[in-house]
């Protein structure tokens, strides 16, 4: 189930002016099946459809596609209606391998690294020290040896039940972006925000940490 986000409510409201169709068989599809095959280019009305045209044409659909958390689809989808005329790849799997970078927003100038690790509450220990020792090997790489941008949104509970707190963090997100893409800096930079819940009320933190060779 969609939770509700105004910038989701408003591709909705778009959407049925210019349904888009079956890859198979021509039918428009509904909005809820639009979008749960919103990041794949071959949108199918059902499963059926899907193993027909699988079955005929023996194209192998690219599963990395696929989302691995609605968290991460929310974000790919607002930030592909906030920049239409950029590229907004996701998975990205040789940027850096063998780690996987979750986003990526493709400027004209030059290419914002994303990364989203949200619900640190319910990770073990040692899953989280992994997950600590992970990201700080990605930032070094991107940030300071290869002098490229990266924005990390951290939250130490779930964003995506929170809608008001995850568009707020998500609104973050853009100023961020649009910062990078306007200051252009000529060296590495990382950008944390941070969303810290405590019992009655939660802080969104905004952290820059520079790499000047």
């Amino acid at each position: 189930m969609t939770a509700k986000f105004n910038f989701i409510e408003n591709l909705e409201k778009n959407y049925y002016s210019h349904p888009v169709v079956c890859y198979f068989c021509g039918k428009p599809l509904s909005f809820k099946k639009f979008y749960s095959q919103y990041e794949t280019p071959k949108k199918f009305c059902s499963k059926k459809c899907k193993k027909l045209y699988i079955k005929e044409t023996n194209d192998i659909l690219n599963t990395e596609e696929e989302f691995s958390s609605q968290t991460e689809k929310a974000i790919h989808t607002f930030l592909t209606l906030q920049y239409p005329d950029y590229i907004i790849k996701h998975n990205l799997k040789d940027v850096y391998p063998p780690y996987e970078i979750d986003l990526c927003v493709e400027t004209k100038e030059f290419p914002i690294y994303i990364e989203y690790n949200g619900n640190s509450s319910h990770r073990s220990r040692s899953h989280n020290l992994e997950y600590q020792i992970n990201d700080k090997i990605k930032k070094i790489e991107i940030c300071q040896n290869r002098q490229q941008k990266m924005i990390r949104l951290w939250s130490n509970k779930g964003l995506y039940s929170r809608p008001l707190v995850f568009e707020e963090s998500l609104h973050k997100l853009k100023d961020s972006i649009k910062y990078l893409i306007q200051k252009n800096y000529n060296y590495g930079i990382c950008i944390d925000i941070v969303v810290t819940f405590n019992k009655n009320n939660y802080n969104i933190d905004i952290l820059q940490e520079k790499y000047i060779n």
